[in-house]
């Protein structure tokens, strides 16, 4: 996942997000990859322990994987961000090279310790065929559900993530020539259409495209939560465009979050589909997942603007800061370690034991996660830094 501290070879620092915000804008959306790496590990403490449609507030716990769109649509922000500045004449669009080295550098040594670890932590990892590796590690297990390998189901997400950032620069291209000449209305435009070619790829995935494949889990449908995050990284571009908008966001933060409050209750109930694994109907999914992006999208929308809200020293703490530079490691590691957890102690899945569950899985992941941050994942991204060119080419 996208950390603000190494996004494409620009860094997201108080000069680089347009003069509105500062080193609390860039903790805050630290503190946000915190609380979404959170809410995947309590959905999946949820899900193995039964919880989810039956107690401890079963459809709130149901839907707590909407911290995968919020993940995305900060790597949206993030990673569009430069591009965007340089689309209104303030920076120079990322060097590819850089780019992708960088990327592969935040997350490559990790997830192959994980994938390495996994048949130890989970034993049912072992009696994987050859083809799921191989799926795995060329980071096509979101295509097929049988492609995810035992206790690392939610590397779909990753999956997708990738597929991102290997069309960014594509995808940025694209946008400048749509809209080179025709203004900053011209670029927000090219974004909603990214939006909406999501939306009718989701509907071909439906009707048109060959069954036996998980569509809705790869990137062209679920490219509108990028672009979510891609047009608030052209709104937040250049200082006084789009001066309205921000202001009333800056001057109103907490109504964003109230409104995305309210949506995220009625997503609780079951018009978003069932808690359970039952499929859900067309009609459910595509409310769930329009849902999850407007969710996503305002709460991420304070923070990139460099709005202050009730939750802002929170989020901008030195211990969510911290959580959120791990966070990447917490989204690798809690899932195999949770069913070490569940194994030893002997629960059967969907067998209760959510709080033993959650607290026992919550903190060998969080040890786990500073270990290989400080080990390893620091380590090289630093070593890749200095090696590669952090002067962006022109536009």
């Amino acid at each position: 996942m996208t950390t603000p501290t190494d996004t494409s070879g620009a860094p997201t620092t108080a000069t680089s997000t347009g003069g509105s915000s500062g080193p609390r804008h860039v903790q805050e959306l630290e503190g946000l990859r915190a609380v979404a790496a959170g809410a995947v590990l309590l959905t999946h403490a949820g899900f193995m322990s039964g919880a989810i449609g039956r107690d401890v507030l079963p459809g709130l716990l149901a839907r707590m994987d909407i911290g995968v769109a919020v993940f995305f649509v900060l790597s949206g922000f993030l990673l569009y961000r430069p591009h965007a500045r340089a689309n209104a004449g303030l920076g120079r669009t990322p060097e590819i090279r850089t780019f992708f080295a960088r990327r592969a550098a935040r997350l490559v040594p990790a997830w192959l310790v994980v994938l390495a670890v996994t048949p130890l932590l989970v034993p049912a990892a072992r009696a994987a065929s050859p083809g799921h590796w191989v799926a795995n590690l060329l980071q096509l297990q979101s295509l097929k559900q049988s492609w995810l390998l035992p206790g690392l189901a939610q590397l779909w997400s990753l999956s997708a993530e990738v597929m991102f950032y290997l069309a960014l620069p594509g995808l940025a291209a694209v946008v400048v020539w749509v809209c080179r000449g025709r203004g900053p209305r011209a670029e927000v435009a090219a974004i909603a259409a990214l939006a909406l070619a999501a939306q009718v790829f989701r509907w071909g995935a439906e009707h048109v495209l060959p069954t036996g494949y998980t569509w809705l889990q790869t990137l062209p449908a679920t490219l509108d939560w990028f672009a979510a995050g891609m047009l608030l990284a052209v709104l937040t571009s250049a200082p006084g465009r789009w001066t309205p908008l921000t202001t009333a966001v800056r001057r109103s933060p907490t109504s964003l979050w109230v409104i995305a409050a309210a949506v995220l209750w009625v997503l609780t109930t079951r018009l978003a589909g069932p808690y359970d694994l039952r499929p859900p109907t067309t009609g459910e999914q595509t409310f769930k997942h329009l849902g999850y992006g407007i969710v996503a999208f305002l709460v991420v929308a304070p923070s990139a603007v460099g709005a202050t809200t009730p939750l802002s020293p929170v989020l901008a703490s030195r211990l969510m800061g911290y959580l959120g530079k791990i966070s990447y490691g917490v989204f690798l590691w809690h899932l195999p370690v949770m069913f070490a957890v569940r194994n030893v102690l002997g629960y059967p899945l969907f067998n209760g034991h959510f709080w033993t569950t959650l607290v026992l899985t919550l903190l060998p992941t969080i040890a786990l996660s500073a270990v290989s941050w400080h080990v390893l994942e620091s380590p090289v991204q630093a070593w890749v830094r200095d090696r590669t060119p952090s002067r962006p080419q022109r536009a």
